[in-house]
């Protein structure tokens, strides 16, 4: 059994989701949970949903998915962050591929599309070694550089 786990945001649970933090260097590559879940509440033609990244009882993480595209089958994964106190434990890559099992299981769709500042070489690194592509394009709403992940084999 993993110690890992993918919990919704809810009324219970939203204020340790949105006290996590980032380290300082890497507070200007993604919005905060808070705004995230706000988001979520009030962008609702695209359907996001946010999660809390959790080892066992504690919550380490957050993800926020959606824009799902049901004609061309993706869906972004529009926000992922470790707390600072939990990076460099190895939890990025083992709630990445917890978060693409999950996407697999719930949406019908074959990739998974996500977009990472062009300053932000960390995270470009981080999502290549775990199976992302560079699409070779820019998101037009931020200017952000575009990476895919298939699900189909």
């Amino acid at each position: 059994m993993t110690d890992l786990s993918i919990r919704p945001v809810n009324a219970v649970n939203w204020r340790p989701i949105t006290a996590l933090t980032l380290k300082r260097n890497q507070q200007e590559f993604i919005e905060s949970n808070a705004v995230s879940i706000l988001e979520s509440f009030y962008d609702t033609g695209n359907c996001w949903r946010c999660f809390g990244l959790y080892q066992r009882d504690h919550a380490v993480g957050f993800i926020m998915i959606g824009a799902e595209n049901k004609a061309e089958k993706y869906i972004w994964l529009d926000r992922f962050m470790i707390d600072s106190h939990y990076q460099g434990k190895g939890l990025g890559g083992r709630f990445l591929s917890l978060i693409t099992a999950y996407i697999d299981e719930h949406f019908n769709v074959g990739e998974i599309v996500l977009s990472v500042m062009k300053e932000n070489k960390a995270a470009k690194s981080f999502y290549e070694r775990c199976g992302f592509s560079p699409a070779g394009l820019i998101d037009p709403e931020n200017g952000e550089e575009i990476f895919t992940l298939s699900l189909e084999e």
